[in-house]
């Protein structure tokens, strides 16, 4: 018998090969490990073959599950030249005797046994029972995205089953489901070496955020926002997205930012992306994202606190870190590193963030040219190129985002919210998504046209998120009603809600409002239908059968319920213009139907 010492030494350092590595032996046959333990009696000095699956563990052991032994055991999982150590452990039952190892490849090994030193005299019996286990498939969700983890050494691939047709999409190698509709319900089948496993998922539902220190939902004149920071000292708060997106695909982020209404106070906003959402970062003039590891930090920061220095500036200005070490730092001031990008003023002309006004942030992505660009105002103020999934984000290209904020000793009310605002210029006289002959088309009307460069529509499923769906050459300049249409019939169905980006020619960019899709072929074989009447919300149901309803917000509070007439409820009050959620319950057939809705 070896001492303790010995063998832990071995056991630790088993998993890689060895130059001890056991080899020879004869031949006994092959093994066909089942999820069930079987067993089989062996003599030292044998080996088994065992065909085995890329991503699944394969189980060995002499100690329990019927298997036995009288002798010193000595367990050896060698490639077929049996000479390659892959999984090595020994001694009797007294410390366990037992292999545990998952395939990195899908081939042929070989199972061999021995006594200690790799002694392979024959003459010592016992029961070496094995067994397999199918390699762990799971799925994280969110609002709208979801995660899987699935043996990375030897991916598989990833299908839904059947295919929606809400707009969720999935990435077939990896299972990240994104573009997917809060509440929805899917099926996804992952396939590894000819075995399918199924996976059923659902997502969540509002809110979708995870909020950290003096973080807390507000309602601004009837819109649903997050309040980062009220208007007192030393506050900290972050909100973090739990839906992820992906940098390896382009995408555009809207929301409107309020920085408050004291020109003097202070400290600013940061627009954070990184691999794992947490706790805030530092306080203060870091502006609760100093010191995440990771990051990549696009911050709006409304006060000077390095004076003369370069690094921050007297204008409320713009500038991007990937260090976790904002040029604000007072553990470090004034020796801290510089912003990867900027700073600029937030501004051209200077001009404080904290007018008492909301102010549209936009952030775009080009992920072939790995190009990062901030506007400020519908004005480009800020690009910044790298390759932030290798140098930031350590090789993850799906990662989250959010907000943080932070006050000192100076301070200001700031919040953020979806992308709403209404950016209708008086050139665009129409904007809207209709039924022509069983066709889906978008239409918009320009009036007029100046240094107009072309349109962008673009889709979203939570307000926060566009992609870009068409690119439209505009005419230029123009004091002739023009009229644009595009056919998104075959793509419909999964495109919820869209918007109009109009880009001039040096870049600058005006959004129109956000609209519901109007699906000309799926929307014959809905139960519930909206309209809207004099800017107040109608639904209505298609069979004229009457219901009970609940009028459900993005933050899952219920903002208004009642009882239909002849199938219609057309005294829905106006309330503020977002996403809502309708449930219904048909009062003959209790059924129940929920839809997703755009009001104005």
């Amino acid at each position: 018998m070896k001492s303790k010492l010995f063998t832990s030494f071995f056991i630790l350092f088993g998993w890689a090969p060895l130059s001890l590595a056991c080899s020879g032996g004869t031949s006994a046959g092959t093994l066909s490990p089942t999820a069930a333990y079987a067993t089989t009696a062996v003599t030292a000095g044998q080996y088994f073959a065992v065909n085995v699956s890329c991503g699944s563990t394969y189980n060995f052991t002499f100690c329990s599950n019927g298997g036995s032994a009288t002798f010193d055991t000595q367990i050896t999982l060698n490639q077929t030249n049996n000479t390659t150590q892959i999984a090595y452990n020994d001694d009797n039952c007294g410390l366990q005797s037992a292999v545990s190892w998952t395939a990195t490849f899908t081939g042929t090994i070989h199972v061999l046994v021995s006594q200690y030193n790799c002694n392979h005299a024959s003459g010592s019996t016992g029961t070496l029972a094995y067994n397999v286990v199918a390699p762990t498939i799971s799925y994280a969700p969110s609002c709208t995205s979801a995660t899987a983890t699935y043996p990375t050494a030897c991916p598989g691939t990833f299908a839904f089953n059947p295919v929606p047709t809400d707009g969720a999409v999935i990435d077939n190698t990896t299972g990240f489901v994104s573009n997917a509709v809060e509440g929805a319900s899917y099926t996804i089948e992952y396939t590894l070496g000819g075995n399918t496993t199924v996976l059923p998922i659902t997502m969540q539902t509002a809110p979708c955020y995870l909020l950290n220190g003096d973080a807390n939902y507000i309602n601004v004149a009837g819109e649903n926002c997050i309040q980062l920071t009220a208007a007192s000292n030393d506050q900290t708060g972050c909100a973090w997205s739990e839906s992820q997106i992906d940098f390896n695909s382009d995408f555009t982020l809207s929301l409107d930012y309020y920085f408050g209404n004291d020109p003097n106070g202070a400290d600013g906003t940061s627009f954070t992306f990184q691999p794992n959402p947490g706790a805030c970062g530092a306080s203060g003039a870091q502006l609760g994202a100093g010191g995440i590891s990771n990051s990549l930090v696009v911050e709006f920061d409304t006060y000077d606190n390095d004076g003369a220095a370069n690094n921050d500036l007297s204008c409320d200005h713009i500038s991007v870190e990937i260090d976790g070490d904002l040029p604000d730092d007072p553990i470090n001031f004034p020796a801290n590193q510089a912003p990867y990008c900027g700073p600029i003023c937030a501004n051209a002309g200077g001009a404080s963030l904290e007018d008492g006004g909301t102010h549209e942030i936009e952030i775009l992505w080009n992920a072939t040219t790995q190009q990062l660009e901030i506007y400020f105002d519908g004005n480009l103020r800020l690009s910044c190129t790298g390759d932030f999934v290798t140098n930031v984000f350590g090789g993850q290209n799906i990662v989250y985002w959010g907000a943080t904020g932070a006050t000192g000793g100076l301070n200001n009310q700031q919040y953020f919210c979806p992308e709403t605002v209404v950016l209708l210029p008086s050139e665009l006289s129409t904007f809207n998504s209709s039924c022509e002959n069983d066709k889906t088309l978008v239409k918009w009307t320009s009036v007029s046209e100046k240094d107009l460069d072309y349109y962008n529509l673009e889709y979203s499923y939570d307000g926060f998120i566009y992609y870009t769906l068409t690119q439209t050459k505009a005419h230029g300049n123009s004091t002739d009603i023009l009229h644009y249409s595009v056919d998104i019939s075959s793509i419909a169905d999964r495109l919820p809600y869209l918007r109009l980006k109009m880009v001039d020619f040096n870049g600058d960019i005006k959004n129109t409002e956000i609209i519901k899709t109007v699906d000309c072929a799926g929307d014959q074989n809905k139960v519930i239908t909206q309209s809207i009447v004099n800017n107040t919300l109608q639904i209505h149901s298609k069979n004229g059968k009457d219901f009970n309803y609940e009028l459900i917000d993005i933050q899952g509070k219920i903002v208004q319920t009642g009882q239909s007439t002849n199938g219609n409820v057309t005294a829905i009050s106006t309330f503020p213009k977002g996403i809502y959620f309708v449930t219904v319950q048909f009062l003959q057939t209790n059924q129940t139907l929920q839809e997703k809705l755009v009001a104005y």
